[in-house]
């Protein structure tokens, strides 16, 4: 699961960050189902082993604030870039599943940066760290000096408010689709996933209280919507933080680096296990309990760092060094995972893991940062796309589904036809427009309604 001088009011949110593949088709992905009866033309792809490389006015200084009040205990103006950054993300995780459509329209054109592409799930983990660390930075002072139940039931109220309607709508409306592929079609396929998820009255519980995760090993087959199993996961560090942030105030006072080698530990094990059990990737069981722990856990300690960090012209001129270091670090990871060979040690959905404890570092030093990326990524277009970046991760997948079903259905939309090539790029402007108007018409009036009453 304020806005004085162009500065966010809101929460930060995961994919959520919350706080805030006819023959053609069989080759661009390795895996489809052949639908019964149909020959051996008939193809629905499936998304490619996820991992393996393919074939989102700047504010004045002054407003860019990281610290809280202690004796107030008042949410603070959201970190600008940190929602520029949120955006980044979710258009990362956008064109990852562009690349699972049929044809090599898209795969022409991204090819510079294909490798980037075929990095995607590693957009997931970014907002697993960015929403623990936004979330102890709005509720260490509020939560974490004693329990509370009243507090308690605030957050978890806040967190509901702020990712459950918009979730509810996309699960029921493409929960609604799937049902009618079952019905209306001939070949028992409801989702573009293996295995495929449950429509019965059990299923659609727990997708609607957002548990469909919590006793899954793997992520397909899972949700509706397959992005949405980061939402049940995050649902899960929700009703954790409450303990967790008891814990994080205790610890608050530790020596720095101590406190920012256990940041980096923490982000640690998904990279750290997939690589011991050697083809596990992103679908390996229970990486995502990993991803989601860690993670978290991980955003927790890092502000627990940038809270104490001094804030002087050098602090923030190396933390802009650093900045640009970790990124130049991530890309270099994402190149060389899309260099494995088959016959590699270490395949390329395991790879891309290494990079994952870069990430606390990368968003410990862009809350201190200055210089053009962060007034970039603080800028006012960045700041929009950062707040309709969970929209645009929950319904861009529904999109691209439809699409898919349509170009194995429509003989004028087959792969690498001229009238594929044109819908592809719709595909994506789509997803931000009516991730914007989501936004506008669903999310948010959802959000203040729940919070009012």
């Amino acid at each position: 699961m304020a806005e004085p001088a162009r500065v966010s009011t809101l929460r930060t949110t995961p994919l959520v960050a919350v706080p805030l593949s006819s023959g053609e088709a069989l080759a661009a992905s390795p895996v489809g189902f052949r639908t019964p009866g149909a020959g051996s033309g008939t193809v629905l792809p499936l998304p490619r082993t996820r991992g393996t490389s393919p074939t989102p006015a700047v504010a004045p200084p002054a407003e860019r604030r990281t610290g809280t009040d202690p004796a107030s205990g008042s949410r603070p103006a959201d970190i600008a870039q940190l929602t520029g950054l949120r955006f980044v993300a979710a258009v990362w995780v956008l064109l990852l599943h562009a690349s699972y459509i049929p044809g090599d329209v898209f795969a022409r054109w991204t090819a510079p940066i294909a490798p980037l592409v075929a990095a995607g799930p590693l957009g997931v983990d970014l907002f697993f760290v960015l929403s623990g660390l936004v979330l102890t930075r709005s509720y260490l002072a509020r939560m974490g000096s004693r329990p509370s139940v009243g507090g308690t039931a605030r957050f978890l109220r806040a967190r509901i408010a702020r990712v459950w309607p918009l979730y509810a709508v996309v699960t029921v409306a493409f929960g609604a689709w799937c049902a009618a592929r079952l019905v209306f079609g001939s070949d028992g396929i409801v989702a573009w996933q293996n295995p495929q998820p449950s429509l019965g009255p059990l299923g659609w519980i727990r997708q609607l209280t957002m548990t469909q995760m919590w006793t899954s090993s793997g992520i397909e087959g899972v949700s509706f919507v397959l992005p949405a199993w980061s939402v049940s996961a995050e649902w899960l560090a929700y009703l954790c933080f409450p303990l967790l942030v008891l814990a994080a105030w205790r610890i608050r006072s530790w020596p720095l680096p101590v406190l920012a080698v256990l940041a980096v530990l923490a982000a640690s094990p998904v990279a750290v296990v997939p690589v011991v059990t050697a083809g596990a990737g992103e679908s390996g069981a229970w990486v995502w309990l990993l991803r989601i722990g860690g993670g978290f856990t991980s955003g927790m300690l890092t502000w627990l760092v940038v809270e104490r960090l001094p804030r002087t012209p050098r602090v923030e001129q190396w933390a802009g060094r650093l900045v640009l270091l970790v990124l130049a670090e991530t890309v270099l990871v994402a190149y060389w995972a899309a260099s494995a060979p088959a016959s590699a040690a270490i395949p390329a959905a395991d790879r891309l893991w290494l990079a994952v404890p870069l990430f606390p570092v990368l968003l410990g030093a862009l809350c201190v940062a200055r210089g053009r990326l962060v007034d970039w990524l603080a800028s006012p277009r960045l700041q929009h796309g950062g707040r309709i970046s969970y929209a645009i991760y929950l319904v861009h997948f529904p999109l691209i589904e439809i699409t898919v079903v349509a170009m194995t259905r429509f003989p004028a939309l087959a792969p690498n036809s001229s009238l594929a090539a044109l819908v592809v790029p719709h595909v994506l402007v789509a997803s931000v427009l009516v991730a914007h108007l989501a936004y506008r018409w669903i999310e948010e009036p959802a959000r203040r309604r729940l919070m009012r009453s």
